[in-house]
């Protein structure tokens, strides 16, 4: 019995080495991928807006093979077809009431305590939405970059994939959960840093920190956040296509 036991542990024990290598390998390509594209494109004059997207995109095709290559899906970590639509619309409207309002308190508190500092985006990124007013043909396409980029590849990688990723990888330390919200929601405010400025990085950050927590709540269901994010990313969109709010 103790000869079984013990071959039990050893099992379990390789297994969750197999898990955290593979986690490991998981968020360094698809953060690397990421990154390092984003930051190529943004050193080209002429190609510095289409920078995130693609790199975000970039990186789902990556993220996407090493789940094929794991057997595993998007389904699997939260995008499978819904049981009610009506119960994902409601926790849908909770998700753009919270993450708004976060969003708003944390820009808030930094420009509060930064004064024009928190706006201050990097050198040569400033009008990412210049042509945006008055412009359908540019609303438009922001629109769908909004959706496909905003709602649902942002949500699949820093929610569902590197949450996940980094809660296998930090299960064998106190707080690992909380570590593994807190990571993608730092890694994301980052991520917004170049356009948007310290203000817009720390209010998606805190967005993406509650996002990671109502990622957890809704039994890691992805779609009532890929919808409240499309949704806040048209609201903000269309007070800039109809001047309610200046573009930057």
């Amino acid at each position: 019995m103790k000869m079984a036991s013990s071959r039990i542990e050893t099992t379990k024990k390789l297994v969750a080495g197999n898990a955290k290598q593979n986690a490991a390998i998981d968020i360094g390509l698809v953060l690397g991928t990421m990154l390092i594209l984003k930051y190529a494109l943004l050193s080209v004059e002429a190609l510095w807006t289409y920078a995130g997207p693609i790199s975000l995109l970039s990186a789902l095709a990556v993220a996407s093979w090493r789940l094929r290559q794991g057997g595993e899906s998007w389904a699997d970590l939260g995008l499978k077809r819904p049981k009610s639509w009506r119960k994902i619309l409601a926790w849908t409207l909770v998700a753009l009431v919270l993450t708004t309002a976060i969003g708003i308190l944390f820009e808030a508190f930094i420009s509060a305590a930064l004064g024009d500092a928190a706006t201050q985006d990097e050198p040569g990124t400033s009008g990412r939405f210049a042509d945006l007013p008055g412009n359908t043909a540019a609303f438009i396409y922001w629109l769908a970059v909004a959706w496909i980029i905003g709602g649902f590849a942002e949500e699949m990688l820093f929610r569902g994939l590197l949450i996940t990723r980094f809660e296998t990888l930090f299960s064998s330390i106190p707080f690992g959960l909380i570590i593994a919200i807190i990571m993608p929601a730092a890694l994301f405010g980052q991520q917004h840093y170049y356009y948007q400025g310290i203000g817009g990085a720390f209010a998606t950050g805190g967005v993406a920190l509650v996002s990671g927590i109502l990622y957890l709540l809704l039994k890691r269901n992805l779609w009532p956040l890929t919808l409240s994010h499309g949704f806040a990313n048209t609201i903000g969109l269309t007070l800039i296509y109809v001047g309610l709010q200046p573009a930057t």
